[in-house]
């Protein structure tokens, strides 16, 4: 290696220590410059992804809806049930069962209460969920514009231009004698 930059500095009536530190100075830039492009690489990247969490959390806000829907359609079913049986119980012993202040009729009442109350107890935590979905997505969309005005902010040029002065002025001495 020596060998050659003596060779060059011979031809070219440049110094070897100036064309060492200009190819430093080279070095330097190009260095700064595949740097910064990796950074923003990342930080588009990181975006995307970003993007693509939020839109999972939309789903799955969605599918906590959803589910809830069946959740609510089959308490609502088994409750049904339930009074349907209490009324079957009742009956077949020959009680009245739709008589106000009977003990049939007050267990249909509880049955028909208990139900209710299963049912909002399982809307509440159907909103819970969605809503948690839905403030994860809004976290990973802020952290997506996040990426992307880093990635913005990036300039690989900019950067292979102060990488190349810095170089320079510390090499000032060698390069401009």
């Amino acid at each position: 290696m020596a060998f050659i930059v003596s060779a060059i500095a011979t031809a070219t009536g440049i110094g070897a220590a100036t064309l060492v530190a200009g190819a430093a100075v080279g070095v330097s830039a190009y260095g700064a410059y595949k740097g910064s492009q990796a950074n923003k690489a990342n930080a588009k990247f990181s975006a995307n992804q970003a993007q693509a969490n939020a839109a999972i959390a939309q789903r799955n806000a969605a599918d906590v809806v959803d589910r809830g829907k069946d959740a609510i359609a089959d308490q609502k079913k088994a409750t049904i049930r339930a009074l349907s049986n209490i009324r079957a119980s009742a009956a077949g012993a020959g009680l009245v069962v739709d008589q106000e202040g009977t003990l049939p009729q007050d267990l249909v009442v509880a049955m028909t209460e208990a139900g209710e109350l299963d049912i909002v107890r399982l809307q509440k935590n159907i909103d819970r969920e969605e809503q948690r979905a839905k403030d994860q997505g809004a976290n990973y969309t802020a952290q997506a514009g996040q990426f992307k005005a880093q990635a913005k902010s990036i300039n690989p040029f900019f950067s292979t231009a102060s990488a190349g002065l810095n170089s320079a002025a510390g090499s000032g001495d060698i390069l401009f004698g």
